[in-house]
């Protein structure tokens, strides 16, 4: 990194284009931003991209020569950036961000702070939004995480390797009383674009490693992401804290 004070970590796997889409989205943040790829073992000169030496400005990169799944590349980079940083911007590849993205999260001054997908790319074409009002069950498409949320919560649970890791770290977060909340800050999402655009024996090992994941989610908490049981948890949680 070249010692800016706003880094941004970016899983990629494959889709080169969508994948500049999403750079090209943060370098045009109004606060100076830099970039650490990981790359779960991309086959299309995703990986050769970002390593161009030629690149202006240069790009910094940690490639795997397989899939190692969301959490651990979460993980490692975070382990990484926060060694350097005290807060980290973490995107899916998916999105592209407004030019104002960056600095609105850190206003919120929150440990925990993410925007809301949209599926329309006129949201992010139109004026900053003020701050408002802050909505629960944040979006982990595009998330602000600072070191002492890390340090609280700690890693992503790598039994879950691309789904449903991310409501159990909510909800670990949420017990420990961490505030992990979702602003008022739209961003551009192509929901669940890598398994779309992926060969059909890789959408079906992706499906496959899903249900497993879901499994595992199940096996800690008796239920499903995103069901009403699982939205109990929560009110549970706030129960047991009062009492």
């Amino acid at each position: 990194m070249r010692g800016l004070i706003n880094p941004v970590l970016i899983l990629t796997h494959n889709n080169i284009e969508m994948n500049k889409r999403c750079y090209k989205s943060v370098l045009r943040q109004d606060v100076p931003s830099d970039v650490l790829f990981v790359d779960n073992g991309s086959t299309d000169g995703t990986s050769e991209w970002i390593l161009d030496e030629n690149a202006d400005p240069p790009r910094f990169g940690v490639f795997w020569n397989e899939n190692k799944g969301v959490s651990f590349g979460w993980n490692y980079g975070l382990g990484a950036l926060f060694q350097e940083f005290n807060h980290v911007m973490v995107l899916n590849s998916d999105t592209v961000l407004a030019p104002w993205t960056y600095s609105l999260l850190l206003s919120y001054e929150l440990s925990f702070v993410t925007g809301v997908a949209s599926d329309d790319l006129a949201q992010i074409q139109q004026p900053r939004p003020p701050h408002m009002p802050l909505e629960d069950h944040p979006d982990f498409s595009l998330f602000l995480i600072k070191r002492d949320a890390w340090q609280k919560i700690g890693r992503f649970d790598e039994r879950m390797r691309l789904y449903a890791q991310d409501c159990d770290y909510h909800l670990r977060g949420f017990r420990l009383g961490v505030e992990m909340k979702k602003c008022c800050c739209p961003f551009y999402h192509e929901s669940s674009a890598t398994v779309k655009h992926a060969p059909p024996a890789e959408q079906a090992q992706i499906f496959e490693q899903a249900n497993r994941d879901r499994a595992v989610f199940q096996s800690l908490y008796g239920c499903q992401p995103g069901t009403p049981e699982y939205y109990a948890l929560f009110a549970e949680s706030c129960f047991g804290m009062a009492r």
